[in-house]
């Protein structure tokens, strides 16, 4: 097998040395004997196609070439690094005065056979470039939900990437050493703040599914400090616009629904609060890249109401029309939203986004990073000098999921390549000429979750809302459980509704004991032996929290002289509240109980059960007075038959 572990990116004239280092390693069963390295340099390419065709099929033919023998002979599970040393400027294979990129294949070979071989690029810059291309990148810093509603680690693979130091924190330590580097570096990084909520969590120490605890100075929770630390210092570079999703980047789609819209909004609060707490700053809110790569024509019109000028989509997100002699497509287009105003759509080239995602070149990062630099340079030689009214432009979306070695191999080509104008995202759209034509999405199939999912999720925010409205300490459990719902909305439970239900059914239950404990006790039956009475109702115990209920009571054969409506202040157990109330009949009555929140939703029902023996001097009296009329129309009538 062989794998790239350097190679110069590009070569000047003043800087003509070549320095690859391949690392070459036996896989198979036997000795393989005589070794020697080759490469062959191929004809400069002059398009993408060309480019690509030879990054699988090699050169076309040997424009220069050469082999070095390996010092001995490489056994079954051996290893080593071979170093080559190319001088492009004794190498006839490329030309002097001319920039231009070239296939350089290296291989292994044992007694004149070919064992192994890679492609990887060689570019040459024979002068700075007159006009540059106008480049924009942006990449998104995203993990998965680690812990569960609970608090512990569910996801041992999140563990395992802080461990390594790989994924995220390879990514944000890349970003801050180039910001280091050149603080005015245009950079564009679209955080989802649930990743930041996962790695406060996992700072500050946590316990796993498991019951086994992990402490915040393991290196696991050291990691996740050290990566917020670096998210801190990058937001504050100059150069660096960092732009929040909603709070646990839900897909747009899935709430863009009548019902479920007000739960989108809430999460861009809620995310932009968590934003700012955590990284010390309010986001950029110009520029978005919606979750997962999915939007429809009602996210686009909710992201520009939110004020949103850029979204950043995919290679893919809407057709692109073919340009002139094949060249690279137009790295931007504009979207209009219903109310008839316009966004601009930034589009990644397909051609480089498909080297970043193509699984073979993800085993070799500095392979990959080295061959994506390539089709840059190539895509910028199809116009070399364009007319004084072009400005080419070209977009890249760095995978938050490439391989650990890939991020500062990539990020140092792209920010130093002298063939490359970096611009931020929501520049890019303004500054390139010809400038972007409209385009329209396409249709497409609607992620959005069931029915009854959608249903759940909007009967659960309710009770959240009645929860929070009542809760007065501690401070912030509305907050905590209203942020578990979210995370029901996340983008990973779109295809696996039955994993988000343990955060609906978490809230839920959380909430359904809160409730039925604020339940009055109405298991007694009492017993008056006057029509008036004080009726005395033992609330519930909040269970150590503070709670501002309403309760109500209502019956038809019961008046409440003094009210029937008390607001409560609940901080400790049994607390007696009192109604006066006048029965209207003797024997058996029921007064219905609710426990109602300040906005009006019935947090429990109960009934009380009464019985009165006294009789109702009201009731008696007009009874009585009934009682004398029917006697005297009685006689008055037998007086009218005996009287002849």
């Amino acid at each position: 097998m062989l794998r790239l572990v350097r190679q110069t990116a590009w070569t000047t004239p003043t800087k003509p040395l070549l320095r690859i280092t391949l690392s070459i390693t036996n896989d198979g069963g036997s000795t393989i004997t005589d070794p020697v390295v080759g490469w062959t340099l191929g004809p400069k390419v002059t398009s993408r196609d060309q480019y690509e065709s030879t990054l699988i099929e090699g050169p076309a033919f040997a424009a220069s070439a050469d082999t070095e023998p390996l010092p001995s002979d490489l056994a079954p599970g051996g290893s080593t690094e071979h170093k080559i040393r190319i001088d492009t400027s004794e190498t006839g294979g490329i030309t002097q005065d001319d920039s231009g990129v070239y296939p350089l294949q290296l291989e292994l070979r044992s007694r004149d056979q070919p064992i192994a071989a890679i492609t990887t690029t060689a570019i040459h810059i024979s002068q700075d470039p007159r006009k540059p291309v106008k480049f924009s990148w942006w990449t998104e810093v995203a993990t998965p939900v680690a812990f569960g509603p609970d608090g512990r680690m569910i996801d041992p693979g999140f563990e395992a990437i802080l461990q390594s130091e790989g994924g995220v924190v390879a990514q944000v330590d890349a970003i801050a050493r180039l910001l280091r580097a050149d603080p005015s570096a245009p950079v564009d990084v679209v955080i989802s703040p649930a990743a930041l909520d996962q790695l406060r969590q996992a700072r500050d120490g946590y316990d796993r599914s498991d019951g086994t605890s992990v402490p915040a100075d393991a290196p696991a929770p050291r990691a996740a400090d050290e990566t917020l630390a670096k998210l801190v210092e990058i937001a504050a570079a100059p150069g660096a616009r960092l732009h929040a999703m909603p709070f646990a980047a839900p897909r747009l789609p899935t709430l863009s629904s009548p019902g479920l819209r007000p739960h989108l909004h809430a999460q861009w609060q809620m995310g932009d609060e968590a934003f700012e707490r955590i990284i010390g700053e309010r986001p950029d809110p110009t520029v978005a890249r919606p979750p997962g790569l999915a939007f429809d024509q009602a996210s686009v019109d909710l992201l520009e109401a939110r004020g949103v000028t850029t979204i950043l989509g995919a290679a893919d997100s809407v057709e692109r029309q073919p340009q002139p002699n094949g060249f690279a497509p137009l790295p931007a287009a504009t979207l209009t939203t219903s109310s008839g105003r316009s966004v601009s759509l930034l589009l990644p080239d397909p051609g480089a986004q498909a080297l970043l995602a193509d699984p073979g070149l993800r085993e070799d990062p500095v392979l990959a990073a080295q061959v994506v630099i390539g089709e840059l340079a190539t895509i910028w030689k199809e116009i070399p000098v364009p007319r004084p009214d072009v400005a080419r432009g070209l977009a890249l979306d760095l995978f938050p999921d490439l391989p650990t070695g890939i991020w500062d191999e990539l990020m140092r080509r792209l920010s130093g390549a002298p063939f490359l104008e970096p611009v931020h995202a929501g520049d890019l759209a303004s500054e390139v000429e010809p400038p972007p034509v409209e385009a329209t999405l396409g249709a497409s199939a609607p992620e959005v979750f069931t029915p009854e999912y959608a249903k759940a999720l909007v009967a659960t925010a309710r009770r959240v809302a009645a929860f929070g409205s009542i809760v007065e300490a501690p401070a912030g459990e509305a907050d905590r459980l209203r942020r578990s719902m979210f995370y029901a909305e996340a983008s990973q439970y779109v295809d696996n509704e039955g994993s988000g239900r343990i955060w609906i059914d978490a809230v839920n239950g959380v909430i359904d004991r809160t409730f039925s404990r604020l339940k009055p006790d109405t298991t007694r039956r009492l017993t008056f032996t006057s029509p008036t009475a004080k009726i005395p109702l033992s609330m519930g115990d909040p269970g150590g929290r503070v709670l501002n209920v309403r309760v109500e009571l209502a019956s038809s054969r019961v008046d409440f002289l003094d009210g029937n409506e008390r607001s409560v202040r609940l901080d400790h157990a049994n607390q007696v509240i009192t109604f006066k109330v006048e029965l209207k009949a003797a024997g058996p009555s029921n007064i219905d109980v609710f426990v109602l929140s300040p906005n009006g939703a019935v947090l429990t029902r109960s009934v009380l059960r009464l019985r009165s023996t006294a009789v109702n001097p009201t009731a008696l009296i007009i009874t009585i007075g009934a009682g004398l009329v029917l006697v005297g129309l009685w006689s008055r009538r037998l007086f009218r038959r005996r009287n002849p």
